[in-house]
């Protein structure tokens, strides 16, 4: 569904989103901005009550893959409230994202796992980290301890589930 057209959709929905600042300007660029952007993103998501499953904050962009119970009313609404407070706590009234974001609704249990392994590997892609899981800044870590405790493990490779004892 096109960008225009996100209002339409009112039934919950699961969506993966980026957003970007503005020009793609190297933005969150030290310890310090990045925890903020992710404490609001976490605060935010648990506020409006958005099942947050996936995200990663990059220098100059964010991932997110969540449920949205309220379809694409919600999920604008909660991408206008994480880059309002996320602008205000770092640049103060200063522009810093672009004024849209791109959305991709899932419908697939694939969509689901690649949305998932794109989040998660997009720091290792940068050359950011060598592992997924080294990056603070993304829910690769929690994702698998989760999964670990469980019983589950989920690569993030090639996202395929396998049982912790199992050792294949």
């Amino acid at each position: 569904m096109g960008l225009r057209n996100r209002s339409l959709i009112k039934e919950p929905t699961v969506f993966f989103v980026t957003t970007s600042t503005y020009e793609h300007r190297v933005i969150f660029n030290n310890d310090s901005r990045l925890t903020i952007a992710v404490d609001c993103l976490l605060r935010i998501a648990s506020e409006m009550k958005i099942r947050l499953v996936a995200y990663v904050v990059m220098s100059t962009h964010m991932h997110l893959f969540g449920f949205f119970e309220g379809g694409g009313a919600q999920l604008s609404g909660f991408i206008s409230s994480i880059k309002g407070r996320i602008r205000k706590d770092i640049v103060g009234n200063k522009s810093m994202w672009e004024h849209r974001f791109d959305d991709k609704v899932i419908t697939t249990e694939e969509m689901m796992f690649n949305a998932i392994e794109y989040i998660h590997n997009n720091p290792v892609k940068s050359g950011v980290v060598d592992e997924a899981t080294d990056y603070r800044y993304s829910s690769a870590r929690i994702w698998v301890e989760l999964n670990r405790m469980i019983g589950f493990v989920l690569i993030c490779r090639n996202c395929q589930p396998r049982r912790a004892d199992s050792g294949k």
